[in-house]
């Protein structure tokens, strides 16, 4: 089976407190998770008139949020949630304790939720923190809180309690250097300033997951070091500040919030460029690629920025408060860098999973630096499902195949770029992370043959040593290689969560990798699932009317309308129609991308010939809430034996 994901990530590098709340919810009950002890015994209910407020944030404020909350009940209220990631006075009113809080909205262009409980009125923040925390206790996807109608059943106060302080133990050194030891995740007031918790949140990367039943959190550093893995019993790991939470990040917002967002809210192009020179945030080393067109420097950004946000449709909206996806403040102390993952919104436009570098250089504050280095590196994950729709169920054909990736994107050399990359060897972190494995994950190469294939316009690309040309997939395991290619792949997932998820590249000049290569660090964007959790995946889903007009279109239709059922965990952001062929090159028939928010799309299709019987295929793309592009691919052949 041919592995078909398209991008779907856009770039434009194109206490007291505490106390009280375990002795009001400890003598409510509630589940106490998978293994642990039993709840004490159920009192009678509480009922309070009092209201909630809080922040909901990750390093910077969730953006379009709604924050619910369920009562032990199963009542729900909500509010919404500020731009600063502020909301108060949503009233408990005739509502019983305890209480499960679910806030979602955008975090670097996708849709999270993260889950909080509380027993009694007062503060009640939602953040990745209060969400491990809950998960942990739990023994479960804390989201199954709100996954059925009719009263939560939250972990009890003590649980929760038992896995926060597990969570601080690993995070001691940053909570010290952050001067928050002493806080409640939940109930301790903070803002959504960069400094403090907001600050704290900013210094790590939490994930939270499920191996064979058993949830487990995972922190690794993103402004310092260390990875820790945690489970409901046990724990592992620790993380390292150093001196790099001395580091002030208020600066990053400004950037974005006084700088480009007050830039683009303009109503038209020339204002745009007026505002964005007005305020002096691009770095005099700033470069930047947008979709490998255009060429941008630190004078010629404002105005290609601005006709940028016109054509998308995004003059008048917002750049999203950033979130920082990977900092390195030791590699040149002098100029400390962090990469910023954001989104531009508009209305139910949105232009999502974008990144800029920036860089804070002594005596001068924070500024745009557009790539993090002349070396043009991304490593991402991904997940797909194909299905056929022209078989019936119980035919062995229509059974999902599924396939899991890695993709290592290196630009290479081609007679245009700054470098001169023409191999790298990937390597994953040794067991104990203090250092990385002898043996490379895997090798790339750019030969001559691939060279001389680039047409005008291309980007030569390292391939994975022994593919074809531009191959830059890793597969972890797919449904067509077998159970051992499957628990090989589960393995490197597994290590990424026990070592952490960076990996060191090593780029080199010449196509025997021979000589002293330059090394540099990135983390992998997202992990994909594990190969027994991929039929239990979120997988985005056409509904049944768009599947069968799929195996009814024959090409003659000027437009195809394809819908799909709400997804809560992964939001279509493309969707493309193909006739013939493997849906690459002149057989791909359409593309849209997708508004925020909606579930079905109309495509325009390209002039080809009908074909009643040709290989049609649907694809709807997404990314999860940890980065791992998704991918649905539905196919139908006419019941052909085989349609690959």
């Amino acid at each position: 089976m041919k592995l078909i994901i398209d991008s779907t990530v856009r770039r434009l590098a194109i206490g007291v407190a505490a106390a009280a709340y375990i002795a009001t919810l400890g003598a409510c009950g509630g589940g106490s998770g998978d293994g642990g002890a039993a709840a004490a015994p159920a009192a009678a209910p509480v009922v309070t008139a009092s209201s909630l407020k809080g922040t909901v944030a990750v390093g910077s404020p969730m953006l379009n949020a709604t924050v619910k909350v369920k009562d032990a009940k199963g009542a729900v209220v909500s509010a919404a949630v500020a731009a600063d990631g502020s909301y108060s006075g949503l009233s408990l009113e005739g509502l019983t304790a305890p209480f499960s809080l679910e806030a979602c909205g955008l975090v670097d262009g996708h849709r999270v939720c993260y889950h909080a409980v509380v027993g009694q009125g007062g503060t009640a923040n939602v953040t990745p923190l209060t969400n491990a925390a809950v998960a942990l206790a739990l023994g479960d996807d804390p989201a199954s809180m709100f996954a059925a109608s009719g009263a939560a059943a939250p972990p009890s106060a003590g649980d929760i309690e038992t896995q926060a302080q597990k969570l601080k133990t690993a995070l001691g050194d940053l909570l010290a250097k952050a001067g928050v030891s002493g806080v409640d995740f939940t109930t301790t007031p903070f803002d959504a300033d960069r400094t403090g918790m907001d600050k704290l949140l900013d210094a790590v990367k939490i994930s939270t997951g499920n191996d064979g039943g058993n949830t487990f959190v995972q922190i690794e550093g993103n402004i310092g070091s260390g990875n820790a893995l945690l489970n409901r019993e046990s724990g592992s790991g620790a993380l390292q500040a150093g001196n790099d939470l001395d580091t002030d990040l208020r600066g990053i917002s400004r950037l974005f919030v006084d700088g480009l967002s007050f830039a683009i809210s303009a109503a038209d192009e020339p204002t745009c460029v007026t505002r964005m020179k007005s305020v002096d945030i691009f770095d005099a080393a700033f470069v930047l690629d947008i979709d490998k067109n255009a060429h941008l420097d630190s004078s010629t950004a404002p105005a290609m920025i601005c006709h940028f946000a016109a054509l998308e449709g995004l003059l008048g909206g917002v750049f999203a408060n950033p979130t920082l996806k990977d900092c390195d403040f030791t590699s040149d102390p002098a100029n400390k860098v962090c990469v910023a993952g954001f989104n531009i919104v508009r209305g139910d436009v949105r232009f999502q999973g974008a990144e800029l570098a920036v860089v804070l250089r002594t005596g001068a504050d924070w500024k745009l630096l557009g790539r993090d280095s002349k070396y043009d590196v991304h490593v991402g994950a991904a997940a797909q499902r194909t299905l056929r729709v022209d078989v019936p169920a119980s035919d062995s054909r229509a059974e999902p195949q599924y396939t899991r990736a890695l993709q290592f994107d290196i630009t290479g050399s081609d007679g245009i770029s700054e470098t001169a990359v023409r191999a790298a060897k990937v390597f994953q972190r040794s067991l104990d992370g203090s250092t990385w494995e002898a043996t490379p994950l895997v090798s790339l190469v750019l030969s001559d043959a691939c060279i001389a294939q680039l047409q005008p316009g291309d980007t030569a690309r390292l391939a994975i040593a022994g593919s074809n040309c531009g191959s830059s997939w890793l597969s972890l395991g797919d449904s067509s290689e077998g159970v051992d290619a499957a628990a090989r792949g589960d393995l490197l997932i597994d290590n990424f969560y026990r070592r952490g998820r960076k990996v060191r590249i090593d780029l080199y000049t010449d196509v025997a990798a021979s000589g002293t290569p330059v090394s540099i660090v990135k983390r992998v964007e997202g992990v994909p699932p594990k190969f027994a959790a991929l039929a239990g995946f979120p997988w985005l889903e056409l509904d049944p009317a768009t599947r069968a007009l799929l195996q009814s279109q024959d090409g003659t239709a000027p437009t195809f309308t394809a819908a799909w059922l709400a997804n809560a965990s992964v939001s279509a952001n493309d969707v493309t129609f193909c006739l013939g062929g493997d849906c690459q090159g002149p057989n791909r028939s359409a593309y849209a991308e997708v508004a925020l928010g909606h579930e079905s799309q109309t495509l325009t299709l390209d002039a080809l010939p009908a074909s009643p019987a040709a290989y049609k295929q649907i694809s709807l793309y997404g990314r999860d809430a940890t980065q791992v592009g998704v991918s649905t691919n539905y196919v139908s052949c006419g019941a052909k034996p085989s349609c690959f």
